[in-house]
């Protein structure tokens, strides 16, 4: 999406916004909330069906997300009304996001949505295509914001999300100011998505709308509209015996228990996301934050292409959803610095000004809350001792301390110290080979074991590749000590944690020797004085320690994420951007393993297939 795809509005004489390319308003002028309460709210009867709800979540579906408006009234009411075990999923779609500025001054309206909307405002995506999930209320409220054309982006939810939708919120502009949203394939897809006594409400009584739901499936029936509004149109799906009803979450087998192999930042997402689904998890690795997981400090950006490639897609989902996870789950290990990733080459400065090139200048058009190109003046203003280069700017990356965040991800965990050695499939799950000689039966398994995965994976076919690197640690000096953000280049440069910087990375294909190699240092250091060149500063640091560890990666540079075999699923293949990667990857695999609503495309799902590996 580009800027253009943003919504274009203005404020009216009341202050409310107004869409310029619909000419109609976001909300009622007369009391916004009152209105999403009334018709929404009240007329799917969710404050009354919440107490009694069979299941572990309700979700909610709407066409339209606008300013959010609905979302936050439904989030506030959840709170003050449902019970203390149940958890929201509210899903919407939208084509044209607001800007971060203008969203601002339209909720600035309800003062009593204030801390809501802060909260929201802080997470709001940006303006890319596909699914930007988000987290709010300590995980108990998940907001799954679709952007594009709802027509194009509902075949690639539906078919992971048959049967689970309680209520659906037909909003969106009138349908005379916008036909072309109004249409069966949205209200089959409704009816698809809806489980048994499903509802839907809409502020509109259009006659058209009316015998579309109707042909869908719907019982309809007509109310008192809201304030001025003489009608509206409420309704439900009828209980069908030929209806089954799909069991959901770890609460309706016998299969809540799950092992997850692994002790680096893909396994400890995992273990997270399995425990807020309510699974009961063992976690088995030799060490934890031992591997590549275990380097002083790691960062956090998207992996882009001068076109909209599914790794872009991928990363530009992954990379908003990661920012966020770290910023509520280790708030005191994540720092939120930017990332500036240096044109050190007139090949380099091509490329990355292809990459922000607009879609109008048949670029990819990403926005400018991912990623800006800087001139040479501009990057040097990030900091003064940079080089004047052109760059790439990603304003919302950082770095964490990886020991510090895996671990803390695994609160509340078992773990076993133990190495696996092989698997074995049984009738009723997995037998796990120990290199101890033990063993151990599983009826549900997740390998998340980074460079373990290549051996562990041979007998499926499946190809990986290990990549050995080396992390060198400098002395902070007087000058590198204001270093304010992550520098990348052909290595990368981080700030300054407890007097050391951290300096990387080396990339040797097919090695796993762990013992640092002077060589392997001195590529380190070299890589950053000529990169940065005519920059001097780098020449004055003095390593003080080396680490070496081993990533695993594919060859399409995209995780391996998914089912391999009946109750064996797998999450790898991260290479060198784990940290962005893992938490989207995991929250989509548990998703997966739940029958819950995926955070990805369809399309973007299978191309994360562990298959896709598995040689003929």
């Amino acid at each position: 999406m580009t800027d253009s795809s943003h919504a274009q509005i203005h404020f009216n004489e009341f202050g409310m916004p107004v869409a310029t390319a619909f000419d109609d308003i976001y909300f009622s002028n007369q009391d916004g909330l009152a209105e999403s309460q009334y018709v929404f709210i009240q007329h799917n009867d969710l404050q009354q069906r919440w107490q009694s709800h069979p299941h572990d979540t309700f979700v909610i579906a709407e066409s339209g997300f606008g300013t959010g408006l609905n979302f936050l009234a439904v989030w506030q009411q959840f709170l003050a009304h449902a019970p203390a075990g149940l958890k929201l999923h509210f899903i919407s779609f939208e084509k044209f996001p607001l800007k971060r500025q203008d969203l601002q001054q339209a909720l600035q309206a309800f003062p009593q949505l204030a801390d809501l909307s802060e909260d929201f405002i802080n997470a709001y995506p940006a303006a890319e295509p596909g699914c930007h999930r988000r987290s709010f209320a300590n995980g108990r409220v998940q907001l799954d914001l679709w952007l594009g054309d709802i027509h194009e982006v509902l075949p690639q939810w539906l078919p992971h999300a048959q049967d689970c939708v309680d209520a659906w919120f037909l909003d969106g502009f009138a349908p005379d100011k916008n036909p072309d949203m109004w249409q069966p394939s949205l209200y089959e897809a409704m009816a698809a998505s809806g489980r048994e006594a499903a509802t839907f409400a809409t502020f509109t009584a259009a006659g058209a709308v009316r015998r579309g739901l109707q042909a869908a499936g719907f019982a309809i029936e007509k109310v008192k509209g809201f304030g001025r509004k003489r009608e509206m149109l409420r309704g439900h799906l009828p209980a069908a015996p030929h209806r089954e009803q799909l069991a959901k979450g770890p609460g309706n087998d016998n299969t809540s228990e799950v092992t997850v192999v692994g002790g680096g930042i893909a396994a400890a997402c995992t273990a997270f996301q399995l425990q807020q689904a309510g699974y009961k998890v063992t976690v088995i690795s030799a060490g934890v934050a031992d591997a590549a997981s275990g380097n002083p400090q790691g960062a956090v950006y998207p992996l882009l292409h001068a076109e909209r490639s599914p790794l872009a897609e991928f990363f530009t989902q992954a990379f908003g959803y990661a920012c966020q996870f770290y910023a509520q789950q280790c708030p005191h290990d994540w720092f939120a610095t930017g990332v500036v990733q240096l044109a050190f080459t007139p090949a380099r400065a091509a490329r990355y000004e292809k990459i922000c090139r607009s879609q109008q200048a048949q670029g990819p058009g990403y926005d400018a809350a991912t990623v800006t190109h800087l001139a040479p003046a501009a990057t040097q203003e990030l900091w003064s001792e940079l080089p004047a280069q052109p760059s790439l700017y990603y304003p919302a990356g950082g770095w964490l301390r990886p020991a510090a965040v895996v671990t803390r991800l695994f609160e509340g965990v078992t773990v076993e110290r133990q190495e696996l050695a092989a698997l074995q499939a049984l009738d009723n799950g997995w037998q796990l080979h120990f290199a101890d000689g033990s063993r151990r039966h599983s009826k549900k398994l997740v390998l998340a074991c980074g460079a373990a995965l290549k051996q562990l994976l041979a007998p499926f076919q499946v190809q990986l590749q290990n990549v050995r690197g080396q992390v060198t640690q400098v002395a902070a000096t007087e000058v590198s000590e204001s270093c304010p953000l992550v520098v990348c280049y052909k290595g990368y440069f981080t700030p300054a944690d407890q007097g050391l910087h951290c300096v990387g990375a080396t990339y040797a294909r097919d090695s796993e020797d762990l013992v640092p190699i002077d060589a392997d240092r001195e590529e380190n250091l070299e890589n950053l004085r000529d990169n940065l060149a005519p920059a001097m500063w780098s020449a004055e640091l003095t390593a003080q320690n080396d680490r070496a560890a081993i990533r695993n990666t594919t060859r399409d540079h995209l995780p391996m994420v998914g089912a391999l075999a009946d109750n064996l699923w797998v999450l790898g293949g991260l290479g060198s951007r784990g940290f962005t990667a893992a938490p989207l990857a995991a929250t989509a695999l548990v998703a997966a393993m739940s029958g819950q609503p995926l955070p990805l495309a369809t399309d973007l799902w299978q191309r994360l297939q562990p298959q896709r590996l598995q040689t003929a």
